[in-house]
């Protein structure tokens, strides 16, 4: 009899365990993994990108085939209307919770962030981490492209800009928690790496279409400021704070060194308006030196190059009225009591008053 009751008390107890029977499987929905926004003739087009398992997943040893990449797009007169459109379309429900990329047309930087933020902010699935690019490309076309050797997009740029540009620190990549913990600041600019689509340099049977990063928009104040390209934002990389290695060529590039972890001091001089001393110090090594020029010379040429660079991006930021190398930030955070935030925004190429450059460099050999 004793042991009929605790039987029968097991089974009352197996049966009001919390099963699995609601579970969905990993293979019953869709996962988006990047999400494109543009706006034109007066209606909003949102792209979507999944990429499934066969994308992610290979076995060791086994050969890679191309796997399909999923691209969902709709328009509508809001953003939600056009996403409302695919989720009633699609075959499997949408999910936006491993999202690791959105994409803007320059359409709608200039015209509609707003829009974006809202978007973001009653999207309870969206992190504030992912990627935030710009491009004047097409979105269609750039979130079709592939990767090397047929690995999925997730190895490309627009899924993991941190590990592509882990030695080319030119242009810094943005996450979105950074964007908009910025984008509502009375001093100081944000800036959004483009994408475009290069086929000019790699070839795998036929030419290959990769994403690459070209330049960066901006935004101050909550206004989209304009774009910059890569070539004309060469200051910008002896600003990028962590370890670094460079290679810089002087002159007719008879010599090259590899400047390593330079680190840019911004020191504010006091007077009616805010004025800034640039210290940049690091170290190099000697690469190539066809002439035999002297380390000194070496040294004072790489000196004026640096120096050079951090003029000319700060005068292309001019340009756009904006402050490229974010030099005024200095005088908002630590000397607000001294000048106002307008006084501060007055910043311009002769609030610049000294660049100081001191490049070390040596022969790298250890004798």
């Amino acid at each position: 009899m004793r042991n009929l009751i605790s039987f029968i008390f097991t089974i009352s107890y197996l049966l009001l365990l919390t099963g699995c029977f609601g579970a969905k499987e990993i293979e019953s929905e869709t996962y988006i993994t990047a999400i494109g926004l543009d706006y034109e003739a007066g209606e909003f087009k949102v792209y979507i990108q999944g990429l499934g398992f066969g994308n992610i997943a290979k076995q060791e040893g086994a050969s890679i085939e191309q796997q399909p990449i999923l691209i969902g797009e709709a328009k509508g007169k809001n953003i939600v209307e056009a996403y409302g459109q695919l989720e009633q379309m699609t075959e499997l429900p949408l999910n936006n919770g491993h999202v690791h990329t959105i994409i803007l047309s320059k359409n709608i930087m200039e015209k509609n962030m707003e829009d974006v933020i809202d978007l973001i902010n009653h999207s309870p699935l969206l992190r504030y981490t992912f990627y935030l690019f710009g491009t004047e490309d097409n979105l269609k076309s750039l979130m079709q492209t592939q990767s090397f050797f047929n690995f999925s997009q997730l190895y490309s740029i627009i899924h993991r800009p941190e590990r592509i540009i882990q030695y080319n620190f030119e242009l810094p990549i943005l996450v979105y928690n950074e964007f908009i913990s910025r984008y509502y600041r009375p001093v100081g600019t944000i800036l959004v790496p483009s994408l475009t689509i290069d086929n000019t340099h790699f070839t795998e049977d036929k030419k290959k279409s990769v994403p690459v990063m070209n330049g960066e928009y901006f935004f101050s104040r909550q206004q989209y400021k304009g774009w910059i390209s890569k070539e004309d934002l060469s200051g910008l990389r002896w600003f990028k704070k962590g370890f670094q290695a460079k290679t810089v060529r002087i002159g007719t590039e008879n010599v090259s060194v590899r400047v390593s972890n330079p680190r840019a001091k911004i020191e504010v001089m006091e007077g009616k308006t805010p004025s800034y001393k640039i210290v940049v110090k690091g170290d190099a090594v000697l690469n190539q030196n066809r002439k035999n020029q002297s380390l000194r010379e070496i040294e004072t040429e790489l000196n004026k190059e640096i120096a050079k660079d951090i003029v000319n991006t700060i005068k292309e930021g001019a340009l756009l009225d904006t402050d490229v190398l974010n030099i005024s930030e200095k005088s908002y955070k630590y000397y607000l009591n001294k000048w106002s935030a307008d006084t501060i925004r007055q910043f311009n190429e002769e609030s610049v008053k000294e660049i100081l450059v001191k490049i070390r460099v040596d022969t790298g050999n250890s004798k």
